[in-house]
């Protein structure tokens, strides 16, 4: 076989997707593909030939222990700083937002309101070295 892996889906709240993108693009990424009226877009990073499939669904929301074994991840020089940035944001979106870790290096947020089945990951990048 010579499989090519093309993307990854994760589900959203309905009418958070405008929401999302601005998220997204805020941490890096870019709108790839969206149909005009579309409720569900693809996502990248200019240097990665992956996309991230982000679709509305009104499925509830699964309990944080399964969402943070389910989570994109990226890296970062000051994950730290990125999460604070990232709270302040959803703070003047009035956006409920927690956050975890698994070490001092790897961090994670939600938001539990709009992230349906996964949370974001924001690790060191002496973890990826």
């Amino acid at each position: 076989m010579n499989l090519k892996l093309h993307h990854f889906a994760y589900n959203i709240r309905p009418d958070k997707l405008e929401l999302v993108l601005e998220l997204l693009e805020k941490i890096g990424c870019k709108l790839s593909y969206r149909e005009e009226n579309a409720r569900w877009c693809m996502i990248q990073q200019n240097s990665i030939p992956v996309s991230i499939q982000i679709i509305e669904t009104n499925d509830k929301p699964i309990s944080i222990d399964q969402k943070t074994n389910t989570h994109i991840a990226f890296l970062s020089n000051m994950p730290k700083e990125d999460i604070e940035q990232i709270k302040n944001w959803s703070k003047n979106k009035n956006v409920n937002f927690r956050q975890g870790e698994w070490s001092d290096k790897e961090l994670w947020f939600d938001l539990p309101d709009v992230f349906i089945n996964f949370v974001i990951e924001i690790m060191h990048t002496s973890i990826a070295e």
